[in-house]
This record gives structure tokens, sequence and C-alpha cells, in this order.
């Protein structure tokens, strides 16, 4: 049985081949001589970063990972009682500039918690996809022996039935 709940977001293949590529490049400028390669290095790190969070089921314990071509990096907590896994819809939004002109773009994202018995918080993830946090909610419920709460709608949270979106990824609510 793996005692081990990992989940570390995937960097798209693009990110990655910019990544390990600017590393290289800027490495040879570094041997060359050169100490000016040393910043864009920064930049290819940021690239190749994603983040995650670990369960121990066996030690009881969590990490919050940050995670760099697959060397994982964190420090690991007592994890408490799990009452529930609630899914959280949210958005975020960016601003972004060009030359002299500006826009904001708002997405989507859905926050995966951990919710306590003193109703501490722990945040495991966030995504863009919707089906992607159910399924690592319903992973997280089910090896923490936890309920599941769909808090994707303002003011209308609702507790699903696990085993019928285990067994059919259809969410039935139970109230």
């Amino acid at each position: 049985m793996k005692y081990t709940v990992d989940y570390i977001k995937k960097v798209p293949i693009w990110k990655t081949i910019l990544g390990i590529t600017t590393a290289i490049l800027c490495l040879y400028i570094v041997f060359s001589g050169l100490i000016y390669g040393i910043v864009p290095i920064a930049f290819s790190i940021l690239l190749l970063q994603t983040e995650g969070c670990q369960i121990d089921l066996k030690s009881n314990t969590y990490r919050k990972t940050y995670s760099i071509l697959g060397l994982n990096f964190g420090k690991w907590l007592p994890l408490p009682r799990i009452d529930y896994v609630s899914v959280f819809s949210t958005k975020i939004t960016t601003a972004v500039w060009v030359s002299a002109a500006s826009t904001n773009i708002t997405e989507n994202i859905y926050a995966i918690n951990l919710f306590c018995t003193n109703n501490k918080k722990i945040e495991a993830s966030t995504t863009q996809n919707k089906e992607e946090a159910f399924n690592l909610a319903l992973l997280l419920a089910d090896a923490l022996n936890a309920n599941m709460l769909d808090a994707t709608k303002a003011g209308d949270f609702k507790w699903m039935d696990k085993t019928q979106y285990r067994n059919h990824s259809t969410i039935v609510y139970t109230d």
C-alpha cells in the first residue's frame, strides 16, 4: 500500500523546454567567464518551478511542496485530523502590460482545501481545471477518510456523495 499522497502541478512542456534551454545557455555563459549569465538562471528556475502538496499517511505529516525538475522542497508538519476536503471557486486577476497599453486578465481557479476539527484550513493546491480539482479532492478525501464539500458556488455549499463521484464522475449532493 502506498502511504504518501502526492500532488505536484505539471509544468507545461513549453515552460520546461524554455527553462532548461535558458539554464544551459546561462551556465555556458557563466563558465565562459561572463558573470552576467547568473541573473537569467533565476528566470529559468521560475519557469521550471511548480508547487503541490504531499501527505504522508504513515507518519501522519504533510508539507506544501515547491518542486524543480522533480526535486521537492518543503517542511514536514504534523497533520491534524481532517474533517472535510473542500473545492472552492474564486477568480484571480492579473494585470498585463505591453508597451503603453495594459489590460486585466481574469481567470477562474479552484482551490482544494483541507479543514481540521478546529476549522483550521490547509491549502492543498489550486488548479484552473474544475474536473482536476474534484479528482484531487476525492483522492485526498479518500486517503484521509474525510467528507467532500462543493464550495464552487458562492453561498451555496453542498456536501458531495464521494461514492457517486468516484464511480460515475457525476456530482450528487447528500443534503
